[in-house]
């Protein structure tokens, strides 16, 4: 009697794997996402970038409802650069596109062409809008993949690209833009190599310290805040301890105000101001963040301030482009 009821459970096991491969492989048919990429690109060249963009995101969603560990991507549809990006996003929050089918305009851009307004889920995040973002994606000139990142409100995207008011202007802003949406998706990737390459060697960064009254109070402690400055290699240091504590970080950008820096000679300079939300596993706070931006070397943008204070600071305390004189 023994060897029909062990026949009978192998059966059941058998039949379990089958039906869960059956599911999983229904769940990746199901879901393909098309996209029609429309204007400024010549057509043939939108035919690579459709391609090059399809057959990545096909590869992600094998992965994802596969339930897989790694990502899988190919050289020949993106750029080993774009392909680290990819990476090192889903080792923090595993993702995919929520849509079957994107249509979006291609932009000029001024290292090549960009596409804005790819729907994405990740995984990781306390609210929806940490879990449901957009990417940018750049592209080279033949149509590969060059650059990814987490794009920033399509509002501020407009207002930033409005005020440029000379050609120079407009295209620093359009530099700016990908580097500020860079900058952010740098942290959610957990980028120090990036960080590192974008703050001056002799980068002036001012963090905030968190101070709490002392006393035998039973009501809540009091927090006030100080300014602390630290070194490039403090900062860079304290930001791999916060990398390795937590298992995602989402930080968002909103309320940039662009400026650019009033004195003759000194036009490359850019000062940007905006609000972070920096949600983790582990910490969230929220407050107003200021960045000083060199972009004589356009291709090498560098950081010469960045400065944090809470969001409690009225807005026309914080820190801005006057406050650092420039010698």
């Amino acid at each position: 009697m023994k060897k029909p009821l062990m026949m009978f459970c192998l059966g059941q096991r058998i039949i379990a794997v089958l039906l869960f491969s059956f599911t999983v492989g229904c769940l990746n048919a199901q879901h393909k996402t098309e996209f029609e990429f429309v204007e400024t690109a010549p057509a043939t060249l939108r035919k690579t970038m459709q391609s090059n963009v399809g057959a990545v995101f096909s590869s992600i969603h094998d992965s994802y409802f596969s339930k897989n560990v790694g990502l899988n991507l190919s050289g020949s549809h993106a750029t080993r650069e774009a392909i680290e990006q990819l990476q090192a996003l889903w080792s923090t929050s595993r993702f995919y596109c929520t849509e079957t089918n994107v249509i979006t305009r291609v932009m000029r851009s001024p290292i090549g062409y960009q596409v804005r307004g790819v729907p994405v889920f990740f995984e990781q995040g306390e609210t929806d809008t940490d879990k449901y973002q957009d990417l940018v994606l750049d592209f080279t000139s033949e149509g590969k993949i060059s650059d990814v990142y987490i794009a920033i409100p399509q509002h501020q995207v407009e207002e930033i690209l409005a005020t440029g008011d000379t050609v120079t202007d407009l295209r620093r802003r359009q530099l700016i833009l990908g580097f500020v949406e860079n900058f952010r998706t740098a942290y959610n990737r957990k980028d120090i190599d990036y960080l590192d390459r974008v703050f001056s060697h002799d980068a002036l960064i001012i963090v905030g310290k968190e101070l709490k009254s002392q006393g035998d109070s039973p009501y809540p402690q009091d927090v006030s805040r100080e300014h602390v400055i630290r070194t490039k290699m403090e900062y860079l240091n304290s930001l791999r301890s916060a990398f390795q504590r937590n298992q995602y970080i989402n930080i968002k950008f909103s309320e940039i105000e662009v400026m650019q820096h009033p004195d003759q000679g000194n036009e490359h300079i850019y000062g940007v101001t905006l609000r972070q939300d920096w949600n983790s596993t582990t910490y969230s706070d929220t407050g107003w963040l200021f960045l000083m931006i060199d972009f004589k070397d356009e291709d090498n943008p560098l950081i010469w301030v960045r400065t944090w204070q809470p969001i409690f600071v009225p807005r026309n305390s914080v820190f801005w482009l006057g406050d650092f004189p420039l010698f």
